[in-house]
């Protein structure tokens, strides 16, 4: 049986800090549609339809305010899985830029570990871009959509939710030869979470079997946790951080030692 093998604290955040150097290069350029999409979004359905769903909205929330939490978290799903799948099959194929990494004093798995926490701050960064947006909004329209000062957590959050999804779309990467199989996955993967995760309606109030499948989604948790901070959180809040970090933890060393044999051999 082959060791486990884990990142190091020090080689992940040097990789970290590589794509931190990159990314204030290019930040302007890189940020400004991962901010708009989930704007639109946000202004098309949540103000455009939002107007007309009946008054009381949705669990008596107003329509607007339901949706801009979930926007939140699937913000840092997109943000995550962009970085992990895209730009980390750059970096591993075509650039080769995780061949020069290991030549220096970090490991493959390391390379790994920075990756993961290098998505997830690209999450919380467009993720706290994307909520300060959603609060002055909330004032120019006179209709708070985050009130409670539990929200102060969420970019942490985001940076753990981003961390999820980065693991879930370098499992994905450390498995194709071809760049144009992302396709199938944010197709057959990334998408229907978008759509079917309570994002923009309430899962949780379809008939058996459609809440007990959501419930082994990550992203379903994800919205949960965003839109419990932004409004007020209730105790379920925390059975749903508790199955992000088992599910993070759980599948986290899987790309790892695929990735580490990718890059050695």
């Amino acid at each position: 049986m082959g060791t486990i093998r884990i990142p190091s604290a020090r080689g992940s955040f040097r990789v970290w800090q590589r794509n931190i150097t990159i990314f204030r290069k290019y930040w302007k350029s890189i940020l400004f549609p991962n901010f708009v999409e989930p704007l639109l979004y946000l202004v098309a359905l949540g103000l455009g339809l939002g107007a007309f769903i009946q008054q009381g909205g949705i669990n008596g929330q107003p329509y607007v305010q339901f949706v801009a939490p979930g926007l939140l978290a699937s913000n840092a799903m997109f943000a995550a899985s962009f970085e992990s799948t895209f730009n980390t099959f750059v970096k591993l194929k075509i650039d080769k830029i995780y061949d020069a990494i290991i030549t220096t004093p970090v490991n493959a798995e390391d390379v790994v570990g920075g990756e993961y926490l290098w998505a997830g701050t690209r999450a919380a960064l467009y993720g706290t871009a994307f909520l300060a947006t959603i609060v002055v909004l909330g004032i120019v329209f006179g209709q708070p959509l985050v009130t409670s000062w539990w929200a102060l957590l969420l970019p942490l959050m985001l940076l753990v939710i981003g961390v999820m999804f980065s693991v879930m779309g370098t499992l994905f990467t450390s498995l194709i030869e071809r760049i144009d199989l992302y396709a199938y996955y944010f197709t057959l993967v990334v998408t229907p979470l978008f759509l079917l995760s309570g994002v923009f309606f309430p899962v949780d109030d379809f008939p058996a079997p459609v809440p007990q499948v959501a419930w082994f989604t990550p992203l379903y948790h994800a919205v949960n946790v965003c839109r419990e901070l932004a409004t007020g959180p209730s105790p379920a809040v925390l059975a749903d951080i508790a199955w992000i970090l088992v599910f993070t933890s759980v599948l986290a060393l899987i790309p790892v030692q695929i990735m580490r044999r990718r890059l050695i051999g």
